[in-house]
């Protein structure tokens, strides 16, 4: 094992152990105490810690392939299309999106507006098409080995 790949486990584990004391605490800490409904006392705790895990992936994403295209140029053209396909997809999910507000009995709040309801729509939409898009990939992948 290399020194960077051995800091890496470190790290995976280390991140790992943080993130199974937030779900330890999420699901073992206790509720709100009058809550209409069971609401877990570390909920935002929990979020919040998704959220860093979420932005830390981004950004180390977008940095290792800022760096990737300077190291090599010429793979810049496939990035491109990479990112052209996401955007296509984008839109595409975009327009799939429906802004009709819910009639949901009891709830007042304010995220039941079209842009709330386009956005939720669309990141909906990607999920699926990208789901369908890994599903597809690997059965042909499984498949393709079995006829070599």
């Amino acid at each position: 094992m290399t020194k960077l790949s051995k800091i890496l486990n470190y790290t995976l584990y280390i991140l790992l152990a943080i993130t199974l004391i937030f779900a330890g605490l999420f699901f073992l800490g206790g509720d709100v105490a009058d809550a209409t409904y069971q609401t877990p006392i570390y909920t935002d705790s929990f979020i919040n810690w998704a959220i860093v895990l979420i932005f830390v992936a981004v950004g180390l994403a977008l940095i290792f392939e800022v760096v990737n295209l300077v190291l090599n140029p010429k793979n810049a053209v496939r990035t491109l299309m990479s990112l052209g396909l996401m955007l296509v997809v984008t839109v595409v999910c975009y327009g799939l999106a429906d802004a009709t507000p819910l009639k949901i009995i009891g709830y007042q709040g304010a995220d039941n507006v079209p842009s709330m309801l386009i956005f939720a729509d669309t990141l909906l939409f990607g999920t699926y098409i990208l789901l369908g898009v890994v599903f597809t990939s690997i059965l042909y992948s499984e498949l393709s080995r079995l006829f070599k």
